[in-house]
């Protein structure tokens, strides 16, 4: 392996603590000056190397003021941290991309070190790890926040998604070797005792950060892809008024749970689980899931909401 010459590994170490106390930390030139006893002029120029030898890669997120009027009042009317809201395309493939694309860009913004990452299962979620590319290497722990299924591709199972977001970012992966539903609640509780399963989800429920889908008893859901949930037991599901599913637990248009015997055999995060994480991050990006998208902000257990500008749009005229 190559080594830097002691001189170069002190400089670039030392490029990287300013910027790192300027931009991440949020000190002003004068204060960074004053904690590393250099000039305020020293920190300038340091700064300026950090950017032009890429130690800092600046991104500006394209927005239109449409968008921002959105997102203020999406957050503003629910009462969350904060909304993102990506271009909407008609192709599926580019608007879940899109919304990816601005959720990875949001956890580059928002995780340090240190912090736990829970995360879900889904077609939105299993494409943010394409886009998540941090500037810097990231002592997080991503867990799984519920079971896999061999039914699933890689691409939407929360092991493979951890894994991945855990490797672009130089973090670790804790991993949940457990079905998403087993067959009865008497199963799911031994299985809880066991220690590559108990352990795992009491680590996801005290995490910092969580990420999930929303999701919709459909036919083409993820949970029907994953043959955790048939199409019959989906219709049964709309029938009692369920519009949409955090992490397989269901609620109607107005936030409240719908309470069906598959939520006992759930292995997992449940939704009051969420409720006590203290940011939960919504991803999602398809057509036809506005329904599902209020239902879910509803429930109290989602804080930061990610889609793109035709959901979030007829999200308003729903409200208003």
């Amino acid at each position: 392996m190559l080594q830097l010459p002691d001189e170069k590994h002190d400089f670039l170490e030392a490029l990287t603590r300013i910027a790192s106390l300027y931009y991440l930390e949020g000190k002003t030139q004068a204060e960074v000056a004053k904690i590393l006893g250099i000039s305020r002029q020293k920190v300038q120029r340091s700064l300026r190397q950090a950017r032009e030898l890429r130690i800092v890669d600046i991104n500006i997120r394209p927005v239109s003021a449409v968008s921002l009027d959105r997102e203020t009042d999406i957050r503003i009317h629910f009462g969350l941290k904060d909304v993102v809201v990506a271009p909407s395309y008609a192709s599926d493939i580019e608007r879940r991309q899109s919304v990816a694309r601005a959720a990875a860009e949001y956890l580059d913004r928002t995780l340090s070190d240190g912090m736990v990452v829970t995360v879900g299962m889904g077609r939105n979620t299993g494409e943010i790890p394409r886009f998540y590319r941090p500037s810097r290497t990231l002592d997080c722990a991503f867990v799984s926040a519920m079971g896999n299924s061999p039914h699933a591709g890689q691409f939407i199972n929360p092991n493979d998604i951890c894994q991945k977001l855990a490797s672009n970012s130089k973090g670790q992966s804790i991993l949940l070797h457990a079905p998403a539903y087993v067959e009865s609640r008497h199963v799911r509780d031994m299985l809880l005792e066991q220690e590559a399963v108990g352990p795992v989800l009491e680590r996801a429920k005290n995490s910092d950060v969580a990420i999930v889908g929303i999701g919709t008893p459909e036919q083409d859901a993820t949970l029907v892809r994953m043959d955790c949930l048939s199409s019959a037991e989906a219709k049964t599901l709309a029938g009692m008024g369920a519009v949409g599913d955090v992490l397989g637990s269901y609620f109607d248009e107005n936030g409240e749970a719908v309470n069906n015997s598959m939520h006992r055999c759930l292995v997992g995060l449940t939704l009051n689980d969420l409720r006590h994480i203290d940011t939960v991050v919504a991803v999602v990006s398809e057509k036809g899931k506005v329904k599902a998208i209020l239902g879910a902000l509803r429930t109290g257990a989602i804080h930061t909401l990610v889609t793109d500008s035709e959901n979030a749009t007829e999200l308003l005229h729903m409200i208003r």
